[in-house]
């Protein structure tokens, strides 16, 4: 069986994905970490149109990185696409410790596994729409608690019998190599692996020794200039790009709020191909780099034999 995409209307070859945002949230609530009305995204009718303006823009997929216990809504994920003209990938897996259900605790390593190896290669919820990456597995700060070790450890196993990726989230681009040791110890193969929430500070070193180990760096927060400035995040990209790293990048938005959305006067998901390309323009990015960036690498991470 050749690798292909598995998507919320089911697997498609990897040269029909286009350009791809590898880390967004279209339906999610983060009640747990950030409260109030902003962080609640639950209106599929207004994801429809949001979505459609991205591939009004030129974009082909959304990588949708919102696992159950963060309100995962695999019908209205599966009604977006099909509205939108945009392929969406769901996934499989446990956030933070804040989110997760009781089974995380009560459940073995290896059954936990088994759980997202169900949503990978039968179905989420009931229905038989299945995950495409086992995502977004999360650490905090400072420490790995041993709750989150057990899953990842878990999703390292439900990659080794799937050949589905894992999709990692980041606090402050901290635990970054401590993640890697556990997903490396557990026998995967760090060319699976993508690493979340990079690029917002000046440490070059840090990005530079997840590359070493072979593993994608995720600058996902392009459009949220709390955290950095996108003028100087395609400056560190360009960077990356010139030093070698070309083929192990990946951009996306991590949108996750309604003010981030064009209804609430945000970005929204065309900010990207509309707005961002343009910083990458100017910091001498080709063509090809843009194309190997926004197109192969989420093609190649993406595509298991599914």
């Amino acid at each position: 069986m050749a690798p292909r995409i598995m998507t919320v209307l089911g697997p498609v070859n990897s040269e029909e994905l286009g350009v791809t945002l590898p880390h967004e949230h279209i339906i999610v609530d983060l009640r747990h970490s950030v409260m109030g009305f902003d962080a609640i995204l639950d209106d599929a009718d207004l994801a429809v149109e949001e979505v459609r303006a991205y591939k009004e823009a030129g974009g082909g997929t959304i990588v949708e990185m919102t696992n159950a216990c963060m309100g995962r809504d695999i019908q209205a994920l599966k009604r977006i696409s099909l509205e939108s003209g945009v392929h969406v990938v769901a996934c499989t897996g446990y956030y933070t410790e804040p989110y997760y259900p009781r089974e995380v605790y009560e459940l073995s390593t290896d059954k936990l596994a088994d759980k997202m190896v169900a949503e990978l290669t039968v179905g989420i919820d009931g229905t038989d729409i299945k995950a495409g990456i086992i995502a977004e597995i999360g650490t905090r700060r400072d420490f790995i608690n041993p709750a989150e070790e057990r899953v990842f450890r878990a999703a390292a196993r439900a990659h080794l019998r799937t050949g589905a990726a894992i999709s990692t989230h980041t606090y402050i681009e901290q635990l970054t190599q401590d993640q890697l040791d556990i997903l490396e110890d557990e026998g995967v193969d760090l060319n699976r692996v993508i690493i979340g929430h990079l690029g917002n500070y000046r440490n070059m070193d840090r990005l530079r020794a997840i590359a070493a180990r072979g593993a994608y760096l995720q600058l996902d927060h392009i459009g949220f200039e709390v955290n950095q400035r996108d003028h100087q995040r395609a400056k560190t990209i360009a960077r990356l790009i010139d030093e070698g790293y070309v083929s192990q990048m990946l951009i996306s938005m991590d949108i996750c709020m309604k003010s981030r959305l064009h209804w609430f006067g945000g970005t929204g998901y065309d900010y990207l191909l509309k707005d961002f390309i343009s910083l990458l323009t100017a910091e001498g990015v080709g063509d090809e780099a843009l194309d190997i960036i926004t197109v192969k690498n989420p093609q190649r991470v993406l595509a298991f034999n599914c």
